[in-house]
């Protein structure tokens, strides 16, 4: 597992230094290599959980590919793909799942957010209304059963826990980003972070469950 994630370190930053240069081949190459090394860290699946991890790695990586370009039937794919990876999530999380009394305390803060956050970007997101709404709520459940996972069976639960997280930062980075105002650097948070957070998920499917 270790040589993957090296990689993924090597990659990854090549990826983002591409974005923040705007060297366009160095993202376009790197940007789905690093999503790509991914399926080297869970390795071959031999669970229905590490089984459905893949499938969201597969399904973000459609996502990732998609949003290498702006146009906004590109963001409406990349939006329908990561969609349907957070749905894999949400099954593999819950058939781990343990329901200790810290979920309500996370299911309360994760609903807060994306209130707010539904609020900061509703005006920019004109038009987008209820995709926005729907990947909300769904990236949202998807924290909400990382947690649920917490003091169950799964030995690295707490890495996916804290890698849903980082998911959901980064792809809120990109909706303020996108629908708000500009994020300086962003694409330390939209892909950086959001690596990070794969990452947790995928060490996770890679443990013994």
């Amino acid at each position: 597992m270790r040589l993957p994630i090296l990689a993924m370190w090597v990659t990854s930053t090549l990826a983002i230094l591409g974005m923040e240069k705007r060297v366009r081949w160095l993202e376009v190459v790197f940007k789905p290599l690093t999503t790509a090394l991914l399926f080297a860290v869970v390795g071959r699946p031999t669970t229905s959980f590490a089984w459905l991890i893949t499938a969201g790695i597969a399904l973000s990586l459609v996502g990732d590919v998609a949003l290498l370009w702006d146009s906004n039937r590109a963001f409406m794919v990349g939006l329908a793909a990561f969609l349907l990876a957070h749905v894999a999530y949400v099954i593999a999380f819950l058939g781990a799942a343990v329901w200790s009394p810290h979920v309500g305390l996370v299911a309360a803060l994760v609903i807060v957010a994306s209130i707010v956050l539904l609020r900061a970007t509703w005006k920019g997101a004109a038009g987008m209304h209820a995709p926005t709404i729907a990947y909300a709520l769904v990236i949202s459940t998807m924290v909400v059963s990382a947690w649920a996972m917490v003091g169950g069976p799964l030995a690295a639960a707490p890495l996916a826990a804290v890698g849903a997280v980082l998911f959901y930062v980064s792809d809120s980075s990109l909706a303020i980003n996108k629908f708000r105002r500009p994020v300086p650097h962003v694409p330390f948070l939209a892909s950086g972070v959001y690596w990070l957070g794969q990452l947790g998920i995928a060490i996770a499917a890679s443990s013994p469950f």
